[in-house]
């Protein structure tokens, strides 16, 4: 058998007699496959003549080569670059709130009331909140209780010489006096004054601004603006007035004598002026 391929007439003899059975055979099956089957058929028919030989392929048309379709692995989305203000805030550091601090008294000697601290919770050794007689060993270091009270046949009155049975009066060497004032069963307020001795000379217990006994009532305004005058005097001049400091839940009022511009007394409560005869 030749197995040259057809060349020349012969190669073209061929191709019409391919193209002829191919038309027939389409005629007869143009229900079933119309033109894709005459596709495939010529498509078919050229691929054995492409068998055949290279001058074949040579006369049949080819559609240029596509280029391969990318893989997704081959093609990545471009990578968004993160901003700083964009990126997410991880492990951020909690914001620590420094608490204020609370001031507390420095140390003091029960003996010398000058080294005594005035505050919303203690004159000294005298504790706001304090169980009756808490406080008596401490304040016995310097005072004494004030004699008591008796009757012309020498019965005891008032132990601790006032008719208040709620005042508990304590005295000092030099006319010093501690008073507190029990309401229940604990110290309600406390009253610090001095009978003895020149107002600006008096030295004694101070707050934390350095106002105390002696001190003037200008130095008491500049120490505290927020200062408040809850009793004034009357037209006459007959009454001693109070000035009071809001501090937590208590006061510390500043008594001044009518007749003159220092402080007197110094009252700690929870009211905004003592008494106005609580030794009666």
């Amino acid at each position: 058998m030749n197995s040259e391929p057809p060349i020349g007439d012969d190669l073209q003899r061929m191709l019409v007699s391919m193209k002829q059975n191919v038309l027939k055979r389409a005629e007869s099956r143009r229900h079933r496959g119309r033109r894709t089957g005459i596709v495939i058929a010529v498509i078919a028919l050229l691929a054995v003549g492409t068998a055949g030989g290279g001058v074949a392929l040579g006369l049949i048309p080819t559609s240029p080569t596509a280029a391969p379709e990318s893989s997704p692995s081959a093609t990545r989305e471009p990578t968004s670059a993160v901003t700083p203000s964009s990126a997410p805030v991880v492990d951020a550091p909690t914001p620590v709130l420094t608490p204020t601090p609370t001031v507390t008294a420095p140390p003091y000697s029960a003996a010398d009331w000058s080294t005594w601290t005035i505050s919303a919770d203690a004159v000294g050794p005298a504790t706001l909140g304090s169980l009756t007689g808490a406080d008596d060993a401490a304040l016995r270091a310097g005072f004494a209780p004030a004699p008591p009270r008796v009757d012309d046949k020498g019965a005891v009155i008032y132990p601790y010489g006032c008719p208040n049975p709620n005042a508990r009066i304590w005295d000092g060497p030099g006319g010093e006096n501690v008073v507190e004032i029990v309401a229940g069963d604990a110290v309600g307020s406390v009253i610090i004054g001095q009978e003895n001795g020149p107002p600006g000379q008096l030295v004694g217990p101070r707050t934390f601004d350095g106002i105390g006994l002696g001190s003037t009532l200008d130095e008491v305004k500049a120490a505290y603006p927020d200062l408040v005058q809850t009793r004034k005097d009357p037209v006459g001049g007959t009454r001693d007035t109070f000035w009071a400091v809001h501090s937590g839940e208590r006061y510390i009022v500043f008594q001044v004598p009518y007749e003159g511009d220092r402080v007197a007394t110094v009252y700690v409560g929870s009211t905004s002026e003592p008494e106005d005869d609580y030794c009666s």
